[in-house]
């Protein structure tokens, strides 16, 4: 059996994340005797290196919404459709099945990212061929056409799995099928198997991991905060703070680089490391080794509760807040993961303080948690190889994991819940002004066009004689007129 896998994978910008679900989910086949994998990539070559396997290009799709939605149209119309898509469908119409990694982007955030999968998708359906999804992410901020896409790919795929309730509840609405059910993320046990291949920290340190993006906070402010929090951090283990970034180019110093960088330069403490991009494997290993890690991205808590870590999540908007509290709550730690409001005022380093302070309770819950946990992702994974396979996958029933009620009240609940619909509502409407825009530059550009057309046309040898023809032609019906 041939399957072709989709991942975030071999884009400009390294992304830990992406890639360790992509990895993971190589390695769940592999395990379930699945060898023959291509997987569609940004960039071939790397990917081709990084997993071992085949690779071939993916779909480039354009940034701007109008520009996403014509080229999906082009990509699914069975006529002139364009020579990448036409390589694409060649390469698929050898597989058996299509797997659709982990990731977050079925959103309008990122929705040049939706429109490939959903084209993808349609030319896999189109040629008869099974298509999985796992380990999503859906939403929150589905505006205009992005919202029937996604409905469109969620309802046609086998099974879809949901990484938190938010998804799930979404992907139920927008399904017209009983195919969306709860799981964990492709890399919930990717951590626990990583091998570090970097220089290991001289001894215990916390791990810390802050991405360029600030919400609604101007960056100096969150900056600010963010650095007090890890001065108390320091201060209150006596341990270094490692920052191990999950997203920057390799050697330019930029996204959570430069973002670790400004942090550590606005702390009191000297006792920190600045860490540049590594790959998924080591970041994850670095990641599990630490005593503590403290975080604004996801993949950082996804990998400190597959090694009973104590985590504490900032969340700096609604859409991060979804997946930061959805991969918490799974295990259990969802009180952990603070909006961000929380790190202007007390309640960041009092959640830090009681992390620190109950690690060994948090360990031995993370403990209890994880056979559990991990025996359900195996039975996933076993429904997905089967989904693949062409027979009725039969996805198992993600188990409640019980809260760790926190001691402190970080962050009273009704001031979460105004600040995450301010987000949620911010977030839309930057989507749709987006759509608006792109599709209002759309029509600028025609107009344009067809005022070019007709100043070559007006000024076009055509028209000049057409013009002379008609002024000979008034002046004799003139002459006419006299006599």
């Amino acid at each position: 059996m041939k399957i072709a896998l989709l991942g975030d994978i071999g884009q400009p910008v390294y992304h830990v994340g992406d890639e360790a679900m992509t990895h993971a989910a190589v390695q769940e086949l592999r395990q379930r005797g699945v060898a023959d994998i291509v997987v569609l990539s940004r960039n071939p070559d790397d990917s081709t290196r990084r997993f071992g396997c085949d690779a071939v290009s993916t779909l480039p799709f354009p940034w701007p919404p109008r520009e996403r939605e014509s080229y999906f149209d082009a990509v699914t119309n069975d006529d002139g459709r364009p020579a990448e898509a036409q390589q694409l469908t060649a390469t698929l119409r050898t597989c058996d099945a299509l797997l659709i990694a982990g990731g977050g982007n079925l959103n309008s955030i990122y929705g040049w990212l939706l429109y490939e999968r959903a084209a993808v998708a349609a030319l896999a359906r189109g040629l008869g061929l099974p298509v999985l999804i796992s380990g999503q992410t859906l939403g929150p901020a589905l505006v205009r056409r992005d919202r029937d896409i996604a409905a469109e790919l969620v309802s046609n795929a086998v099974v879809l799995g949901a990484r938190e309730a938010t998804t799930l509840r979404l992907g139920r609405d927008l399904s017209n099928t009983d195919n969306v059910v709860p799981c964990l993320d492709d890399a919930s046990f990717y951590a626990s198997t990583a091998t570090n291949k970097e220089a290991a920290p001289n001894g215990p340190y916390i791990a810390a991991t802050f991405a360029s993006g600030t919400g609604s906070m101007p960056q100096t402010t969150f900056v600010r905060h963010t650095a007090s929090a890890l001065d108390h951090a320091a201060q209150l283990t006596g341990l270094p703070i490692v920052f191990l970034p999950h997203m920057a180019t390799e050697g330019a110093g930029d996204g959570d680089e430069a973002m670790h960088t400004r942090i550590a330069e606005a702390m009191e403490s000297k006792n920190v490391e600045l860490r540049s991009i590594a790959d998924a494997e080591s970041t994850a290993a670095l990641t599990a080794g630490a005593s503590m890690v403290i975080t604004s991205r996801y993949h950082p808590a996804v990998f400190a509760t597959d090694a009973r870590v104590p985590c504490v999540a900032l969340a700096v908007e609604d859409y991060s807040e979804a997946r930061l509290r959805g991969a918490l709550e799974n295990w259990g730690l969802g009180a952990f993961a603070l909006p961000l409001p929380a790190v202007v005022g007390p309640s960041f380093t009092a959640a830090i303080s009681e992390a620190w302070e109950r690690r060994a309770d948090i360990h031995d819950h993370l403990n209890n948690a994880h056979s559990t946990l991990r025996d359900h992702h195996e039975k996933w994974w076993d429904a997905v190889v089967r989904g693949l396979q062409g027979a009725t996958p039969d996805p198992p029933q993600l188990p409640m994991v019980h809260e760790l009620t926190p001691n402190g009240t970080w962050f009273a609940p009704d001031e979460a819940e105004v600040f995450l619909a301010q987000s949620a509502e911010l977030t839309s409407l930057r989507a749709d002004n987006e759509h608006l825009e792109s599709h209002l530059d759309a029509e600028h550009k025609r107009a344009n066009d067809t005022r070019a057309e007709l100043d070559g046309w007006f000024n076009s040898r055509s028209f000049a004689l057409i013009r002379t023809l008609a002024s000979a032609r008034t002046r004799m019906l003139n002459r006419k007129d006299t006599h």
